[in-house]
C-alpha cells in the first residue's frame, strides 16, 4: 500500500496541475521506465507559487503509472512548530532562511534513500495543533522520492530539480486564502528575504515551470 504524507491544506486542484503532472512525468521517464529507480526530484519556488499542488500531481502520475511514489513536505522540517516561528522570526528577521530547517535530516533521508534503506523516520507539521510527530515511512519498495519546500534546491542528491516561477508577488491572493495560516502584512518581508535567497537558484533548474503552467 503506497504511503502518502499529506501536508494540512485544502487545495484546490485546477486541471492545468494534472496536465502539468502528466508532461513532466513524460519528461522524467522518457521512453523506458525501466531503469527509474531510486530517484529524487526537488520542487522549488517562493511561498505559494504552487509546489505542493505540483508534487501532488506529479506524484499521482507516476502512482497510475505504477512507478511508487511519495513526497516529503519541507514544512515538516522546521525546527520550531510554525507559530513559534513566527515569534522567532518576529524577534530577528536574521531568523529567516534555511538555517531554520533541519536541513542535514533531510540530506540524511535521501541518502537514506538513494543507499536503498528499508525505513526512515519521518516529521510531520500539524497547523492546527502547532505542533510535530513522527512517521514512519517505508522506503523498501519506493521508486521516486519527491522533496517540495522554499529551500529545497539548496539540499543535495537530486536527480531533477523543477522551479515554479511565481514570485510572492504573484501568489499574494492565493497566500491570503490558504487555511494552514492567517495572513500577517508582516510575512510579506519574509517572503522578500526569502526571494532574494531562492530566485537566483532558478538557474539550477532542470524545469521551470512558468505562470501559464508550460514548461520552459
Amino acid at each position: 500500500m503506497k504511503k502518502r504524507l499529506n501536508i494540512e491544506e485544502e487545495l484546490n486542484i485546477r486541471e492545468e496541475y494534472y496536465t502539468l503532472g502528466v508532461e513532466l512525468c513524460d519528461r522524467i521517464i522518457g521512453d523506458n521506465n525501466s531503469t527509474l529507480k531510486k530517484i529524487v526530484i526537488f520542487i522549488g519556488g517562493e511561498s505559494g507559487s504552487g509546489k505542493s499542488t505540483t508534487a501532488i500531481c506529479l506524484d499521482k502520475e507516476f502512482n497510475k503509472r505504477g512507478i511508487t511514489c511519495t513526497t516529503l513536505h519541507m514544512d515538516s522540517y522546521y525546527k520550531l512548530p510554525p507559530k513559534d516561528n513566527h515569534q522567532n522570526r518576529l524577534k530577528s528577521l536574521s531568523n529567516v532562511g534555511a538555517h531554520e530547517l533541519n536541513m542535514k535530516l533531510l540530506d540524511d533521508q535521501i541518502i537514506a534513500f538513494k543507499e536503498g534503506q528499508k525505513s526512515i523516520t519521518v516529521p510531520v507539521v500539524n497547523y492546527t495543533e502547532n505542533s510535530f510527530s513522527n512517521k514512519e515511512l517505508d522506503l523498501s519498495n519506493l521508486d521516486v522520492l519527491i522533496i517540495e519546500g522554499v529551500y529545497s534546491f539548496i539540499l543535495r542528491n537530486a536527480d531533477h530539480k523543477i522551479f515554479l516561477s511565481r514570485t510572492y508577488h504573484d501568489t499574494m491572493e492565493k497566500r491570503k486564502q490558504r487555511t494552514r495560516e492567517t495572513y500577517d502584512p508582516f510575512v510579506e518581508t519574509v517572503l522578500e528575504i526569502e526571494h532574494k535567497i531562492v530566485s537566483p537558484l532558478i538557474s539550477d533548474a532542470d524545469f521551470i515551470i512558468n505562470k501559464d503552467y508550460s514548461i520552459a
